[in-house]
């Protein structure tokens, strides 16, 4: 059975993706799962995963690759961030809690890496607007950045720093960028690569196509959005990927 190490595994995509890969993939892997407080360690174990309690904020990379290595897991999936309400901790744990488990994941040997972004995480200093952006897009990115700056630009950070940075870790990554997040049901189907702003997704809908790019390595290198569409998951994922499609390339 494969192991997965979830960074972040209290969220409620982390907690989708715990489920699926616990009960529905096959195989079904064995699941551990970063979090930050012991109470949250019920709740993450009755749905298929063992917790365990590490601070990515206060820990070193080597503290976190010595927990990798304990667990040795052939992947892990970023899936940790900041609160809202918190905004003070975006450059903590967005940007450098993931930098961290990247350098971590070089140093335990571990090759597959997964983070989950965001939907138009780019450079918009020095970079073009995306050339499929439509006049709406361009001012829904001007609201969005009026609202949570502080995370795209740590996101931004962190993607940015995982693709440049590879030469020296040299791990298959893929980045995954979703839509607006909901919490409604998943409906198992949606559109992958480059998207248009205003689409949203459910939570257990980018859980399932994290759990997808697991199973296929083609996704390997890539970034792309995310939002509600009408392909299965699993179909999408596979598109996207033979047709390299990259919404990162080029923006950061």
């Amino acid at each position: 059975m494969p192991t997965t190490l979830i960074v972040g595994g209290n969220g409620k995509v982390a907690r989708h993706l715990t489920r699926i890969l616990a009960t529905e993939t096959r195989p079904s892997h064995h699941v551990h799962s970063i979090i930050r407080t012991s109470s949250q360690g019920a709740d993450i174990e009755a749905l298929g995963s063992r917790p365990v309690v590490l601070s990515i904020e206060a820990a070193s990379v080597a503290e976190i690759a010595n927990t990798m290595g304990k667990i040795g897991p052939e992947s892990v999936v970023f899936l940790a961030s900041a609160p809202f309400a918190e905004s003070e901790r975006a450059s903590s744990v967005d940007r450098d809690g993931a930098i961290k488990c990247m350098d971590a994941c070089a140093e335990a040997g571990v090759k597959r890496f997964i983070i989950v972004s965001g939907m138009d995480v780019r450079d918009c200093d020095k970079r073009p607007i995306p050339d499929w952006y439509n006049e709406g897009d361009v001012k829904a990115s001007a609201r969005l950045r009026g609202f949570i700056d502080p995370w795209m630009r740590a996101k931004l950070a962190a993607d940015r720093e995982l693709r440049v940075g590879n030469n020296r870790r040299k791990l298959d990554y893929t980045i995954v960028r979703p839509g607006r997040i909901t919490d409604d049901a998943g409906v198992g189907s949606v559109f992958v690569g480059k998207a248009h702003l205003g689409n949203s997704v459910s939570q257990e809908d980018v859980a399932r196509v994290v759990a997808a790019c697991l199973t296929n390595p083609d996704t390997i290198g890539l970034a792309f959005d995310v939002t509600g569409g009408d392909s299965p998951v699993a179909q999408a994922v596979a598109q996207v990927a033979a047709d390299r499609v990259d919404s990162f390339e080029g923006y950061y």
